[in-house]
């Protein structure tokens, strides 16, 4: 065989060439640089995973505390006088005047009996005669958006015509309703007991008197704590005899607080 040793090169050549493209190839792998993490922008991406972020933004977000509950406004405390109107009167002390007058009808429950007719004939089966002239005093007390409590006292300024020198005085205490509720002009009516006295003179009639009221009246308030009123009333007498008074009048009422 010829050139031996130039054999034994190729065949080394040949063997070790293999073994080096495979190491080539292997560091070429370990080189590449590797894929980094996705980053995902927007509102809903973790601050821990994103790149560049501080700390702060690292932290975990606390969770907001549930709002408290607005506070409620205590209610504003009502002056002692003046202010808007009012709609109403609950809890509110009235003090009220009045004066007025009117018209009598009185049916006598025995013959002969006086009973201060001013047409002059005696012994009449019916009297008609003027209220005289009185001055009201009223007090009251709202014991709800729609009633109050009340009562009236009535002193005569003139003579009564039955019996000269002498006048009425009457209380009616009752309940007083109101038709109209959230104005500040409202209708009302009331439903009260009467009690009246007038000094007879041992002239026959008694000097007391026992019936029933009803008045209806329109009230202003202008401010909470002032009120202007028109008022009808019908007043029925039933012990001494029957009577009917009807009279009208105008007033004015104050109230507290």
């Amino acid at each position: 065989m010829r050139n031996p040793p130039n054999l034994l090169i190729a065949l080394s050549m040949m063997a070790v060439a293999p073994a080096v493209a495979h190491n080539s190839w292997a560091a070429d792998d370990s080189e590449a640089p590797t894929a980094g993490p996705t980053v995902t922008t927007g509102t809903g991406a973790d601050p821990e995973t994103e790149p560049g972020t501080d700390e702060k933004a690292k932290k975990p977000k606390r969770k907001a505390k549930p709002a408290a509950a607005a506070e409620v406004e205590p209610a504003a405390v009502a002056p002692a006088f003046g202010g808007p109107a009012q709609v109403d009167h609950k809890f509110q002390t009235g003090l009220s005047i009045m004066p007025g007058s009117g018209y009598r009808l009185i049916v006598p429950y025995k013959d002969s009996q006086p009973c201060g007719d001013q047409s002059g004939i005696q012994d009449k089966r019916v009297c008609a005669n003027s209220v005289p002239f009185f001055l009201d005093f009223q007090l009251t007390f709202g014991v709800a958006a729609r009633a109050d409590v009340m009562l009236d006292l009535r002193f005569g300024l003139q003579a009564e015509h039955e019996i000269h020198g002498s006048h009425q005085f009457a209380m009616a205490p009752g309940i007083r309703f109101w038709l109209d509720q959230e104005v500040a002009l409202k209708f009302y009516t009331t439903l009260q007991f009467v009690y009246e006295y007038i000094d007879f003179k041992n002239s026959g009639p008694s000097n007391s008197d026992v019936g029933m009221r009803n008045a209806n009246g329109l009230m202003y308030d202008p401010i909470r704590n002032v009120g202007f009123f028109v008022q009808f009333g019908e007043t029925i007498g039933l012990m001494r005899w029957f009577r009917i008074d009807l009279d009208i009048g105008l007033g004015a009422q104050i109230r507290f607080p």
